[in-house]
């Protein structure tokens, strides 16, 4: 991090160097003030030099292996003093439990993406609360209750040295675990998601309608809003066919009342100034992912979160989607799987 009022700061200290108490104090104002909005993000950089460039390696459905087509790969369900949550589980290595975002299914995930997770990690995906057979017995619907939710799997499945992946939604739900379990992760990985407080920029409402509506062309409508330009041709190939869809698995219908609960929990994390505060006292390693052409989490979100967590790497990903799995799977997993493995 660059020095910030550098006379004052020598005012506090001997031999013009502060101590290590006054030295996290600064490092830690710069960061909860950036993401106020009262300094440049350039503050406190932590971003790679410039974002990587990555060839788009769309699978369209090949013959690559993938966990789905795998007739024995059932959905499992556990039970947990709070309900029921149904699962997928494969692979073999460390575990990596994956959140999935906004009204989105475990069939959101790109099917590729997790086999080349599932090459060397075992692979837990889910769907939230109020989804399928994730069924809580009460109606709360908190960034806390859903973070509550994954500690009872990784609890219930007795995982250790766990990654938690949360995309979009998903991430504000893995912020909140590792606030709320720190000892339940090892690793967090945020993809494309959004930092607490004020300055999180939210989707619009025009997006929101986009991702929540249906009748003709809505497909395409959803395809515009998750990758950008340049991709969405490719995605409109691709998408249905990648997505993770094993044998016996319905994709279960998004009911309204979740969608709102959802809508809700967004907007709550934009005002959750306390959140943000304690993200500054997050000692787990972090990869925030992003992409540069983000058109449903703008991209400036994912800077925020880098400049919030104190041990966090950005890496940007130039012309990547707020879907960017689908157009990366491969890539996007082997930047995760060495972030793990350091």
């Amino acid at each position: 991090m660059m020095p910030i009022h550098r006379k004052h700061e020598k005012a506090a200290v001997t031999g013009g160097r502060p101590a290590r108490g006054m030295r996290h104090r600064l490092r830690r104002s710069a960061r909860l003030l950036v993401c106020a909005g009262l300094l440049i993000a350039q503050a406190c950089s932590v971003t790679e030099a410039k974002p990587v460039a990555w060839h788009e390696d769309m699978q369209c459905s090949s013959v690559a292996p993938r966990p789905d087509r795998d007739g024995a790969l059932k959905e499992e369900v556990l039970s947990t003093p709070n309900g029921s949550i149904g699962y997928f589980r494969f692979g073999h290595g460390s575990p990596i439990v994956l959140i999935t975002g906004y009204r989105a299914t475990v069939a959101e995930w790109n099917a590729y993406f997790l086999a080349a997770l599932a090459k060397h990690h075992e692979v837990i995906v889910f769907d939230n609360r109020g989804i399928g057979q994730s069924q809580a017995h009460n109606a709360s619907y908190t960034a806390r209750d859903l973070a509550g939710d994954t500690a009872a799997l990784i609890r219930g499945l007795n995982l250790k040295h766990v990654t938690v992946l949360g995309w979009s939604m998903g991430g504000i739900v893995a912020q909140q675990l590792a606030i709320d379990e720190p000892d339940l992760v090892s690793k967090l990985v945020l993809l494309s998601s959004v930092p607490p407080g004020p300055r999180a920029a939210l989707p619009t409402a025009s997006v929101n309608e986009v991702l929540s509506g249906s009748g003709d062309g809505h497909f395409e409508r959803v395809m515009a809003a998750l990758f950008p330009p340049s991709a969405v041709e490719s995605a409109q190939s691709c998408f249905l066919d990648d997505m993770f869809t094993p044998a016996g698995y319905a994709e279960p219908a998004v009911p309204a009342n979740v969608t709102r609960a959802q809508e809700t929990l967004m907007q709550r994390w934009k005002q959750d100034s306390r959140a943000l505060r304690q993200l500054d006292r997050v000692t787990v390693p972090t990869l925030v992912l992003a992409g540069t052409n983000d058109q449903v989490l703008w991209p400036r979100n994912a800077v925020l979160l880098s400049h919030a967590l104190p041990y966090a790497t950005l890496v940007e990903v130039n012309n990547g989607g707020h879907a960017m799995m689908y157009q990366y799977p491969y890539q996007l997993a082997g930047r995760i799987d060495t972030f793990i493995a350091r």
